[in-house]
């Protein structure tokens, strides 16, 4: 990032939740293995988005778990796979469970200590993502853990980022929003964020959006950038 590009230090780092904190790929192995495709999970997955987003436009709201599940019925069907309903609930329950990426909690310390508000956003369950932090002790380091649930829409839907600003008590600008997501950073970006891609691999950028302020392989990588920038 140019200085001449450097915006305000932001008061918040907002997290997304899944694939930027959390690892997957426990969850993509097992869905593999359940639709016979080494391209499974990659398939369910973008169904599984796609329908949130389809929710949103047609202003309906199911919950996380129940496009999860009928969008594992759906990546079936498309591999000519009948997917058995424990498959799909061991994959449900696995997404509570998952491992936290390589050097989160020392750059959630970094942030701490460099004084950020420190908070996370995402679109499952408030309860499922609360009680994962507090098993992995992660949860010290949050201000607030914010759910899209309580919007009735998903992320990127402007309302559910605006709700976040409202409930942080900040200005928009004031938000730096931390994602592997491609759509969630450019919802942010639409929402008057700051925003940093965080790369995690099969992950990209969409190039019609806007630029990040910041890319950076880890949590650890972003807390000393923004400490070179900000000090």
């Amino acid at each position: 990032m140019q200085l001449s590009e450097v915006k305000a230090r932001p008061a918040v780092v907002l997290l997304d939740v899944y694939e930027t904190l959390l690892d997957m790929t426990v969850i993509e192995k097992r869905v593999n293995q359940i639709l016979d495709n080494k391209r499974g999970y990659f398939i369910w997955f973008e169904l599984f988005m796609q329908y949130c987003f389809v929710d949103n436009s047609i202003v309906q709201f199911n919950d996380f778990a129940s496009i999860a599940y009928a969008t594992m019925q759906m990546a079936g069907r498309t591999l000519g796979e009948e997917i058995d309903e424990h498959d799909i609930n061991e994959v449900l329950e696995l997404l509570k469970h998952l491992p936290v990426h390589e050097g989160v909690q020392e750059g959630l310390s970094q942030l701490n200590d460099a004084g950020f508000r420190i908070a996370a956003l995402t679109n499952s369950p408030e309860r499922t993502v609360t009680e994962r932090m507090e098993r992995t002790g992660l949860i010290s380091y949050f201000e607030k853990v914010m759910s899209a649930e309580h919007v009735r829409k998903y992320k990127p839907s402007l309302e559910v980022y605006e709700w976040a600003i409202a409930k942080l008590n900040v200005q928009p600008g004031e938000v730096l929003l931390v994602s592997a997501h491609g759509w969630d950073l450019a919802g942010a970006v639409n929402a008057g964020m700051q925003t940093a891609y965080l790369k995690q691999p099969k992950q990209m950028l969409y190039p019609l959006a806007p630029k990040p302020d910041y890319i950076c392989t880890s949590i650890t990588d972003l807390a000393g950038q923004l400490k070179a920038v900000h000090s």
